[in-house]
């Protein structure tokens, strides 16, 4: 019976731990980061699952220094959890350090990523990680797979097709940057990211009235965006 009631409270533990989890990280997603350190505090996490929670807080309020010091705690206790991997690899590109921020991200198998309760999260942090490493072959399929997958929500499945534009842009496939871009726009007008790539292609096209109609469609749903007003202030000189 007390082996019974031990694996009892034991799974429970686990599942409270899982749901304070999923609540921080829910949080610096939302760049609530106060509310997710008062999730952690009064969580009573201890050990591992406190170093695990901390990496995550420190990690998602950009503290490098801080981060790396949890984060490499945590990789001592889980090393082969792709949340934590990424994570490692993320706060390295942020210190250059791009020869094992490379190592980390490509120690993460897809498999593992599927197995998460949030599968395009570490899907999607592994892609941006090859995006900066200007990987854009394994940027571009993490990306796809993000995009593709229905259990994605709306909000990253659109962050994915934004940096697919992005992706064609840099390759100069203007005609499918173009494409991408005017699938989001035609959910969301005037979203701010995919505007400035539509923008952006169509002056490099040397189309700058269509640049222009680009960057003031998306300025009319969005008035306080310094980006599109700088790239409209640019465009004024040009006839």
């Amino acid at each position: 019976m007390r082996k019974i009631l031990g694996i009892l409270l034991g799974t429970a533990i686990a599942a409270q731990a899982g749901k304070t989890e999923e609540s921080v990280v829910q949080l610096l997603e939302n760049g609530q980061f106060s509310q997710a350190q008062d999730e952690v505090n009064k969580s009573g996490a201890k050990g591992d699952e406190l170093v695990r929670l901390e990496a995550f807080l420190y990690q998602g309020a950009g503290m490098s220094d801080s981060a790396l010091v949890y984060l490499r705690r945590a990789y001592e206790a889980t090393p082969k959890d792709p949340r934590i991997d990424l994570r490692l690899a993320e706060v390295l590109v942020w210190r250059k350090d791009l020869v094992h921020a490379r190592a980390f991200a490509d120690a993460v198998s897809t498999e593992a990523i599927a197995k998460e309760p949030r599968p395009w999260e570490s899907q999607m942090r592994r892609a941006e990680v090859y995006l900066y490493l200007q990987d854009l072959s394994k940027a571009r399929r993490g990306f796809q797979e993000v995009a593709a997958d229905r259990a994605t929500p709306s909000t990253w499945s659109t962050a994915a097709r934004v940096n697919l534009a992005q992706i064609a842009a840099w390759e100069k496939d203007f005609p499918r940057s173009l494409l991408i871009a005017d699938s989001v726009l035609d959910g969301d007008p005037g979203q701010v990211p995919a505007s400035l790539i539509k923008g952006q292609v169509l002056e490099w096209e040397g189309k700058y009235p269509d640049a222009r109609k680009a960057y003031t469609q998306a300025l009319q749903k969005h008035p306080d965006d310094w980006q599109l007003r700088q790239r409209l202030e640019k465009l004024s000189w040009l006839k």
